[in-house]
Formats: structure tokens, sequence, C-alpha cells
């Protein structure tokens, strides 16, 4: 199940919405300015025509702690829309979703010993991967932090 869908049921399924208000034990996630964010809840940092991927305060926040998560090999190349890793928490194991399309040149191998940086630190530590873009017209469709945080709520 992609991320979107998770955080959705999971939110709907408290009585919460899909908000920054009261998620876990915060009064609000955390959404970092100069990032392209997708609706499945991945962020996207452009640098060049490299692109770090991770997963957004927002979704690691309604997964609860991470206890695995498995990354692609570097050389597969994903399409948009692609599965392209797997993270397990404690509630649930979900799909995320390549928010851009391009090859893997670095996937965070750190996570495979300590996935919990997906939690304490989802914009920095807890990134997954860096894809070398193929197709950068696909960043004029994700949103930007202010898009993102009105998506959310």
């Amino acid at each position: 199940m992609a991320l979107a869908s998770f955080a959705t049921k999971a939110v709907s399924g408290l009585g919460l919405r899909c908000g920054l208000p009261a998620l876990a034990s915060r009064a609000y996630a955390t959404v970092v300015d100069g990032l392209k964010y997708a609706k499945d809840h991945e962020w996207v940092k452009v640098e060049g025509d490299v692109a770090t991927v991770g997963i957004t305060d927002h979704a690691q926040s309604e997964l609860g702690d991470v206890v695995y998560a498995e990354m692609p090999e570097v050389g597969a190349s994903f399409s948009a829309g692609d599965r392209m890793a797997i993270v397990e928490s404690v509630k649930a194991a979900s799909d995320i979703i390549s928010p851009v399309s391009g090859e893997i040149v670095a996937a965070n191998e750190e996570l495979s010993s300590d996935s919990s940086k997906i939690n304490t630190d989802p914009y920095g530590e807890g990134w997954m991967v860096k894809v070398k873009l193929s197709n950068p017209e696909e960043l004029k469709e994700l949103m930007s932090a202010k898009e993102y945080e009105e998506f959310c709520a």
C-alpha cells in the first residue's frame, strides 16, 4: 500500500485529519522549505541532476516506529510512480513510491542497520536514495512546502 493510502486510512481510523495538527507527540509535522513534495508523502531535494529522496515527517509520524527499511540497489531504474522501496513499522509495511524517474546512484545503507533514522531525522540522516534524474520536467508536478502543508491540512 502506498504511504498516502496508508496515512489516509490510519489517520481516518484514529479520527484525525491528514493534517499537521495533533500528530504523535508534537503539535505539527515539520515541512522543510526548498524541498519538493509528492502526494504519497515523499520529499525530494534537487542538487544538479541528482535528487535525494526520503519520506516526510508527516509520513514517518503516521507510520510509527520504523523497524525495517529495504532500499533498491544502486543502478536500478525507476519511473515516477513506481514502487522503489519498502519500510516496515510497528503498524504496517508500506511501499515507497518514486516521485521522480531515474537511476539510483546511492542508497542509504545505514538504514538497514538503523532504520530509526527515518523517524528521528527524516530530512537528514533518514534520506533513502539519490536518483540521477532522467526527466527533470517531472519536478514541476511536485508540490512546494506551502502546497504540501495545504495538501495535508
